[in-house]
């Protein structure tokens, strides 16, 4: 009897971790731009939520479940992004993270709200989101970072007190995100004291930008403020210094990522932007957080690897939060918690679903980037 309760013993010792592997897993969607313009910072944005799925299913997932990505590419497309939404809705998934771009999450959100599952948003900024988010009609849209209405007040003030630039160009892509950043700017700068050049939005995937670029520089800006994606910002940035430009950049230019090259060349030298996240920011969870990008991929996070991370971290809390992995109990869930970033505050949404709120103003000097200030833009 004593050998037959000890093997009795050993198997149920053995029978719990497999009856937890065998739990039905809980499926989160992903809509992202795996190809065109944006294929880059999705593929960084993976990084991130690759990595925070591995560790809370290591850690024993989610209400005893294991999470598991259905990810679909929408190639940044507002129409494919509706074609990828339909199929994640027929996967039966219980969230969304995505769709990264401004044009692809703006359609995405009316099929989220029909179907009655929760979209969050990391990287998409235009401020239309916020205005059709919450209060504003759809219940179901929630976003993680600031908009480029909340970045672009914070970066015209410093710019304004610090009376950095007198005159800008502005050179935009032509969609929600490069207008809805150009237009947030614009006014705002005005209101600063500084001068708006001109103003020109540039197609997707423009092949040369040369023609464009010519075209400002005869004015002499101080800066150009850019609004676009990673792959046309960089082309465009190399077209720059082909041309021999010496003309710093603003809005939101991206200090750092693949421009790296460009700022240690001496192509950005004098820039100041607005960004989301920062692999500088002084926390234990954010140290840790490059620390395991950087030995995994040779190359620290940037804002996606971030949206992402923290995107399925705050889904599984609300899931946890809800006890459930019900779609409507998990977007009650995520309009009530407070959430710790990994750059340390606790945030949480507020009327419009939303809860960026943190704004971090980076500068160029002497070929290296740094962190100029830290603002809580609530």
């Amino acid at each position: 009897m004593k050998i037959l309760a000890s093997l009795m013993s050993v198997a149920c010792a053995v029978c719990i971790p497999i009856a937890a592997q065998a739990a039905d897993p809980i499926l989160l969607g992903v809509s992202a731009p795996y190809s065109g313009p944006a294929a880059m910072a999705a593929e960084r944005e993976r990084w991130g939520i690759d990595l925070a799925v591995e560790e809370i299913n290591a850690a024993g997932g989610v209400l005893g479940r294991p999470l598991e990505l259905v990810a679909e590419d929408n190639r940044c497309n507002p129409s494919e992004a509706v074609n990828v939404a339909n199929r994640l809705v027929s996967e039966k998934v219980v969230a969304i993270i995505g769709a990264h771009c401004s044009s692809a999450g703006l359609a995405t959100m009316p099929i989220i709200k029909e179907a009655g599952i929760p979209l969050v948003s990391g990287v998409a900024s235009s401020p239309n989101i916020t205005e059709l988010s919450g209060v504003g009609g759809n219940e179901w849209a929630f976003r993680i970072n600031p908009s480029d209405a909340a970045m672009m007040r914070t970066l015209v003030s410093y710019l304004g007190e610090k009376k950095l630039f007198g005159s800008v160009a502005i050179i935009a892509e032509d969609t929600d995100f490069g207008r809805g950043g150009a237009n947030a700017f614009e006014p705002l700068a005005k209101e600063a004291g500084i001068e708006v050049l001109s103003k020109d939005f540039v197609p997707q995937n423009t092949p040369d930008f040369t023609p464009v670029l010519t075209r400002v520089s005869r004015s002499k800006p101080d800066a150009i403020a850019l609004f676009q994606l990673g792959g046309d910002q960089i082309n465009m940035l190399r077209n720059a210094m082909q041309l021999g430009l010496k003309i710093p950049y603003t809005g939101r230019a991206e200090l750092g990522g693949e421009n790296m090259q460009i700022i240690k060349a001496g192509g950005m030298e004098g820039s100041v932007s607005a960004w989301s996240y920062s692999p500088e920011i002084d926390d234990p969870k954010n140290k840790a957080l490059a620390e395991k990008i950087m030995a995994k991929h040779d190359l620290l996070p940037v804002l996606q690897t971030w949206a992402g991370y923290d995107s399925v971290r705050i889904i599984a809390q609300a899931i946890e939060d809800a006890g459930s992995a019900d779609p409507a109990a998990i977007r009650d869930a995520l309009a009530k918690l407070t959430f710790k970033t990994v750059m340390g505050p606790e945030v949480s949404f507020d009327d419009h679903n939303q809860a960026g709120r943190i704004v971090i103003i980076q500068g160029v000097k002497d070929n290296k980037v740094e962190i100029l200030e830290v603002v809580d833009a609530k």
